[in-house]
């Protein structure tokens, strides 16, 4: 669904970018977990790769200051959307990017939802 706010936005959800002392995997797992919140270690652990990017659940090994953000600040601050737009949007969206398969929002559910069916 990230192509849901690219198409909205014309940028990139997450734009990983390599540091340093991390990959640019490693900062893609930072900047889902800074937008959607710790991933649940079930979920976590249940990734083969987990051991690659995690030391225990929800502690990355190479990334630790991690910069919490939330969807409507991203819209509102850098693409100048209003509050109501910014979380309508966000409304739409979260649901589909939900870490637990069986939580997530599906193609047909998404299609449903009020963001898309307004006017």
């Amino acid at each position: 669904m990230s192509f849901a706010f690219e198409m909205a936005t014309g940028e990139c959800l997450f734009d990983p970018q390599p540091g340093k002392y991390f990959s640019r995997d490693d900062d893609h797992v930072a900047r889902i977990i800074e937008l959607l919140g710790r991933i649940p270690p079930q979920i976590v652990f249940s990734w083969n790769k987990s051991t690659k990017f995690f030391s225990r659940p929800g502690a990355l090994l190479r990334l630790s200051r991690l910069s919490p953000r939330s969807l409507p600040g991203i819209l509102a601050d850098r693409h100048g959307w209003t509050p109501r737009e910014a979380a309508a949007f966000a409304a739409f969206l979260l649901p589909a990017l939900h870490y637990a398969p069986e939580r997530r929002a599906s193609a047909a559910q998404s299609l449903r939802h009020a963001w898309i069916a307004a006017p």
